[in-house]
C-alpha cells in the first residue's frame, strides 16, 4: 500500500486536443508540469462517450451492462417508456469505498453520485449535473459547513441557451468552489485519498469550445491544480471523455423515421411548437415577469418535459408519449445507443438489426464524410446482468459528429452553427499522473475502466473479479513499493450482491 496521499482530479470532457496549444503557450503551467514530471496518455471512455454512464464506469471499473445505466436515458422496450434508472446509481460498490475500509477518503462533485452514499471513513459531496442543492453531502453536517463557509451549491440556475453571461459567471464560481472545498477537506479531515471533479467545464467546451472564456476557466483550474501539488503527494488527472469541435449534426431519430423504422404521434409538443412555445422562449418569458422560480416549482414535471426545444424536439422521458410503439421498430438515444422494439428471439429481430447496422454504417454526412466509426451489436460490446436491457445497437460516432437523440425534428442533418453547441464529446479523454508512486516514462493509452483497479492496487487492495478494467502496473515508478506488490484478486459477486440488497432495502424505506 502506498503511504502517500493521492489526489485524483476529474476534468469532465478534457483532452489534449484543446489543452495542448495552451500548454505549449505556457498558459497552463501546472498541468504542463504534471505531464513533464510524470506520465500522460489518452484515456478511452466506454460507449457512448457521455458523463452518464462514464463516471459510473470509472467509479466501478465495470462496463454499463453491469450497473444498468446506458446514457442519460434508458429505453425500456418491455414497458414502452423512456426513463433514467436513478435508483441504480448507488447500487454498485465504488472503488473509493474499498479504499475507505483502511483509509480516510473524500469525494467531491463526481457526477452520478447523488444522493451521496454514507460510508465510514468517507466524506462525500455529490456532484452536478444530476445532483441537487440540498441533501448533497455525507455526513449531513458537512452540508451546513460548506454552505456557511463557501455558500456552496451543486448546480447552476441559469442556462447557456438563454443567459450565457450569467451562466458563465455561475460556472466560474462553481469551478472555484469545488477546488476550495477540496483544499478545505484536505486541511481539516486528514484525508489519505481525495477525488475532486469539475463538471461544468464541459459546458463551456460544448458552447464555447476554445473561446477565451474557456481558457479563463482552464487557467483557474490550472491554478488550483498547482495548489494541490505537493512533493510527497500523488496527483492524477483524468477525464470521463474528451471533446472536439463539431463538424456534422446527425439527428438519428429523424433518420430512423425517414427510413421507416420509427413512427411518431402528434401531441401537445407539436401544438406548442407551432405556437412558437419553446423551452428558451418560455424561460425568457417567465424571467421577464420575475416568475421563473415560481413557474418551475408549480408546473408539473410532465408538462415541463413536453415543451419542445428550438428545433421542435422533445428529449428523454418526454419521448415516451411521442412514440407510436405499435408501429415503430427502433428508437435511439443521443450519441450512439439504438434500441429495437422487437422480440429478440425472432428472426425478424435479427433481420431488422442487421439491416439497420448496414444502413448506419453507410450513412454519410452533407459533405460525404462518414458519421460512424463503427456500428456494433450489443453482444459485441456489453457483458453483464443488465445486458438484456442494453441498446441493441451501439454507434461509435466519428470525432466531429454530434448525434442528437431528440424526436420531432424533420431534418436528418443540421448546421452546427444553428444548434447551439460548438463541441461534442469524443472517446479519447486524458490521463496524467505524477508523484512518488508514478513513473516519468511514457505509457500506452488506457481505458477508463483501468483506473478503479489501478487505484485500488495503489492502496494495497485486492481487485474484484467483476471489474472489467486491469491494473496498469506500467504507470507506477520502478522504485515505488507498489511495483513489487503482487496484484491480488477476489470474487466479489456475493459481497456486492449483499451490499446491493441492503441499499435497495434502505432506499425503499426512504421512499416509504
Amino acid at each position: 500500500m502506498s503511504q502517500r496521499q493521492t489526489v485524483v482530479i476529474g476534468l469532465d470532457g478534457a483532452h489534449f486536443e484543446l489543452l495542448r496549444p495552451w500548454i505549449e503557450d505556457g498558459k497552463l503551467p501546472n498541468i504542463a508540469s504534471i505531464i513533464d514530471d510524470g506520465t500522460a496518455a489518452d484515456l478511452c471512455s466506454v460507449l457512448p462517450p457521455v458523463t452518464s454512464p462514464n463516471w459510473k464506469a470509472y467509479l466501478t471499473g465495470k462496463n454499463p451492462s453491469k450497473f444498468g445505466i446506458f446514457w442519460w436515458e434508458n429505453i425500456d422496450t418491455d414497458n414502452r417508456r423512456v426513463y433514467y434508472p436513478s435508483h441504480r446509481k448507488n447500487e454498485q460498490t465504488e472503488y473509493w469505498e474499498r479504499i475507505a475500509e483502511d483509509a480516510s477518503v473524500g469525494v467531491v462533485n463526481v457526477p452520478t453520485t447523488y444522493p451521496p452514499k454514507s460510508v465510514d471513513n468517507a466524506c462525500v459531496v455529490a456532484g452536478a449535473p444530476d445532483g441537487e442543492n440540498t441533501g448533497f453531502s455525507t455526513p449531513e453536517s458537512l452540508e451546513a459547513e460548506l454552505v456557511d463557509k463557501f455558500d456552496y451549491t451543486v448546480t447552476t440556475k441559469n442556462r447557456m441557451e438563454t443567459k450565457p453571461d450569467a451562466t458563465v459567471d455561475e460556472i466560474l464560481d462553481r469551478i472555484d468552489s469545488r477546488f476550495k472545498v477540496a483544499k478545505h477537506l484536505l486541511e481539516t479531515r486528514d484525508l489519505d485519498f481525495l477525488q475532486v471533479t469539475t463538471f461544468y467545464i464541459n459546458t463551456l467546451h460544448h458552447f464555447l469550445w476554445d473561446d477565451e472564456t474557456t481558457l479563463e476557466a482552464w487557467r483557474a483550474i490550472d491554478a488550483h491544480i498547482g495548489d494541490l501539488r505537493s512533493g510527497d503527494r500523488n496527483v492524477v488527472l483524468m477525464s470521463d471523455h474528451g471533446s472536439t469541435e463539431i463538424e456534422t449534426v446527425f439527428n438519428i431519430n429523424a433518420w430512423l423515421e425517414q427510413e421507416g423504422f420509427l413512427t411518431l404521434k402528434r401531441d401537445v409538443s407539436d401544438f406548442m411548437y407551432r405556437l412558437g412555445l419553446t423551452t428558451n422562449r418560455v424561460e425568457q418569458f417567465v424571467d421577464a415577469l420575475g416568475l421563473r422560480n415560481l413557474a418551475f416549482k408549480l408546473a408539473p414535471e410532465r408538462l415541463k418535459r413536453k415543451v419542445p426545444d428550438e428545433q421542435g424536439e422533445v428529449h428523454k422521458g418526454a419521448k415516451t408519449d411521442r412514440v407510436d410503439w405499435d408501429e415503430s421498430v427502433a428508437l435511439a438515444s443521443g450519441q450512439g445507443p439504438v434500441y429495437l422494439l422487437l422480440d429478440p428471439s425472432t428472426s425478424e429481430y435479427d433481420r431488422v438489426r442487421s439491416h439497420i447496422v448496414e444502413q448506419l454504417t453507410a450513412v454519410r454526412g452533407p459533405n460525404g464524410e462518414k458519421v460512424c466509426n463503427d456500428v456494433l451489436v450489443k453482444e459485441e460490446y456489453y457483458s453483464g446482468p443488465y445486458e438484456n436491457e442494453a441498446p441493441d445497437i451501439i454507434i461509435d460516432q466519428r470525432e466531429g459528429v454530434h448525434i442528437r437523440g431528440g424526436i420531432g425534428n424533420d431534418n436528418i442533418f443540421a448546421d452546427p452553427e444553428n444548434e447551439g453547441w460548438r463541441a461534442e464529446n469524443k472517446r479519447r479523454g486524458l490521463f496524467a499522473a505524477c508523484g512518488p508512486d508514478f513513473t516519468s516514462e511514457a505509457v500506452d493509452p488506457m481505458s477508463i475502466l483501468d483506473l478503479a483497479p489501478t487505484l485500488l492496487h495503489l492502496y494495497g487492495k485486492d481487485i474484484p473479479t467483476a471489474m472489467d478494467g486491469t491494473v496498469r502496473s506500467d504507470v507506477f515508478a520502478a522504485d515505488s513499493s507498489i511495483t513489487d506488490t503482487p496484484i491480488e484478486y477476489r470474487d466479489s459477486d456475493e459481497r456486492d450482491a449483499e451490499i446491493r440488497r441492503i441499499r435497495r432495502i434502505a432506499r425503499s424505506l426512504d421512499d416509504y
